[in-house]
């Protein structure tokens, strides 16, 4: 966001951003709920408005899941003859998605913190275009 861009608001666009700004603000708080509930579904990153990622989080998880429980129920009925490359893929997938979520541990803040950014300039842009 550029500072110079806010300062050109006047006093009643300002009223406005801030309006705006309050509807749209994502909480640090709820994006942590949603990760610690829901992190391995994607929940959190939707909830942050990152699309892709959360289909990406979403397709790992039920994936790496299915494909684990796949595995080990042939390898259950075949007494252990196959079903290990299943197991196999979806431990991969679930290692993944757990080394995604460790990042996001850490990053949650940074990540509110910049779609409150991109938010605020994207109603900065419309004020400024409106004139």
């Amino acid at each position: 966001m550029s500072i110079k861009e806010k300062e050109q608001l006047t006093e009643k666009q300002m009223s406005i951003l801030n309006s705006e700004m309050d509807k749209r603000k994502k909480s640090v708080g709820l994006s942590y709920v949603l990760f610690i509930f829901f992190g391995s579904l994607g929940v959190h990153k939707f909830y942050l408005g990152n699309k892709k990622m959360g289909i990406i989080y979403l397709v790992l998880g039920i994936f790496g899941w299915i494909a684990i429980l796949t595995g080990s129920i042939s390898a259950i009925s075949s007494e252990g003859a196959s079903g290990g490359g299943a197991s196999i893929i979806g431990l991969i997938c679930i290692i993944v998605l757990a080394i995604m979520l460790l990042v996001d541990l850490f990053t949650i803040p940074k990540q509110v913190r910049k779609k409150y950014e991109e938010e605020e300039q994207t109603v900065i842009d419309s004020l400024l275009n409106n004139n």
